[in-house]
């Protein structure tokens, strides 16, 4: 019930709603296979280490290649077709790293997975900027990225029940991801609706992804903050190394999840009551902090509570980046803006993991250093994101 004096929430468009149960199926599918790639590729695959950083530094530069043009052509054409496509071709495609038989048809699979991520991400985002008025945008985005990581969350779990179950039948389990994908497919098939347009067709006609000069402060925050977000592996590293045993260590990675699930539900309504910078500024500054405190710390109890706190300073700064990329993206630029900035993301994330790896193997403190690094940069990001002044 609503207090006196209060307004009755406006409750999110059915296709927003939607869009969450597709990122919940479909990282619920990818998340159940990809903790368990690098023991396979080595085992099954006679892979190497370099070749598990090869095969995901390869995709994840083929998914931010391919943001951008998907981001402008999305302007031009419409949402929907581009994110149904990109959804059904990971759907279609990540099962079949059951198949493969050498390090190489991995890469082809992770990569083409990857495609349809980069195909899909920008013109989603932007249906979502389309279908919501500002100042309801934070608590869509966060629905949505509350979805996907309680997807991310279940995935590492339902595979780990399967092999208690299935010893040793990673191969079935990667075939079988194909049906929560199937689901992601009827779903935007039956729910997954384009907004009218809201610009006039002359302004949504050109394929040409341009940035406004207004995008350029915050791109250049995001690609700090970016290169300082390596991967979330290192902190499954490092809960190994202080003592975690490997059967357990999915289940510090179901902790992180969920934290970003459940802080990306309200940090989203946070954000619209705050405005998204400042919201934005709170996350990094809480991301800053917990990395700050797992440079210091030597002690599993410490670090785990640590953990959980990167996870939700996740969950609070998601929702506000997409909504401020919202408000900085010109009319019929949706797509674009969102393109370029997922564009900056995935270009920083290969040097984010090589600077994370290469502080990592500096001898004892590497790790401290590794997390150091990671905490300057997100303060850095931070002071750039407070001196360009509240976006509107």
């Amino acid at each position: 019930m609503n207090t006196k004096g209060e307004r009755p929430a406006v409750p999110l468009p059915a296709t927003v709603r939607a869009l969450g149960w597709t990122s919940f199926f479909t990282d619920l599918s990818s998340e159940a296979i990809y903790p368990l790639l690098p023991a396979f590729l080595i085992r099954e695959l006679g892979g190497s280490a370099l070749s598990v950083g090869v095969i995901d530094g390869f995709a994840n530069a083929v998914a931010a290649i391919v943001r951008l043009p998907s981001g402008a052509v999305s302007d031009w054409l419409g949402r929907r077709p581009l994110v149904l496509f990109g959804y059904g071709l990971s759907a279609l495609v990540r099962p079949l790293m059951g198949l493969v038989a050498s390090p190489l048809g991995a890469v082809a699979v992770r990569a083409a997975d990857r495609f349809g991520k980069g195909i899909r991400s920008a013109p989603r985002d932007a249906l979502v900027a389309d279908l919501v008025e500002p100042a309801i945008r934070g608590r869509a985005f966060g629905h949505i990225r509350a979805m996907d990581h309680a997807g991310a969350a279940f995935g590492p779990l339902v595979a780990m029940l399967f092999l208690l179950l299935f010893p040793g039948r990673e191969r079935m389990l990667f075939l079988l991801a194909v049906l929560p994908g199937l689901v992601t497919l009827a779903v935007i098939w039956r729910f997954v609706r384009d907004a009218p347009a809201r610009t006039p067709i002359a302004a949504r006609t050109s394929l040409a992804p341009q940035l406004d000069r207004r995008q350029w402060p915050l791109l250049a925050a995001v690609a700090v903050w970016a290169l300082g977000a390596s991967s979330e592996q290192f902190l499954l590293l490092r809960a190994a190394d202080l003592g975690v045993p490997a059967a357990l260590v999915p289940l510090v990675w179901l902790g992180v999840s969920l934290a970003k699930s459940g802080t990306a539900m309200y940090a989203g309504r946070l954000a619209d009551r705050w405005k998204p910078q400042r919201a934005l500024a709170v996350g990094w500054l809480a991301f800053a902090a917990a990395y700050g405190g797992l440079a210091v710390s030597g002690n599993l109890a410490a670090a785990l509570p640590l953990m959980v706190i990167v996870g939700i300073a996740y969950g609070l700064a998601e929702p506000a980046e997409r909504a401020v990329v919202s408000l900085v993206a010109a009319e019929g630029r949706q797509g674009s803006a969102f393109g370029w900035y997922a564009l900056v993301q995935g270009l920083m994330a290969l040097p984010a993991g090589l600077l994370a790896g290469w502080l990592w193997q500096q001898g004892p403190q590497g790790p401290a250093w590794a997390f150091g690094a990671t905490a300057a940069l997100a303060m850095l990001a931070c002071g750039l994101l407070v001196a360009v002044g509240e976006t509107r």
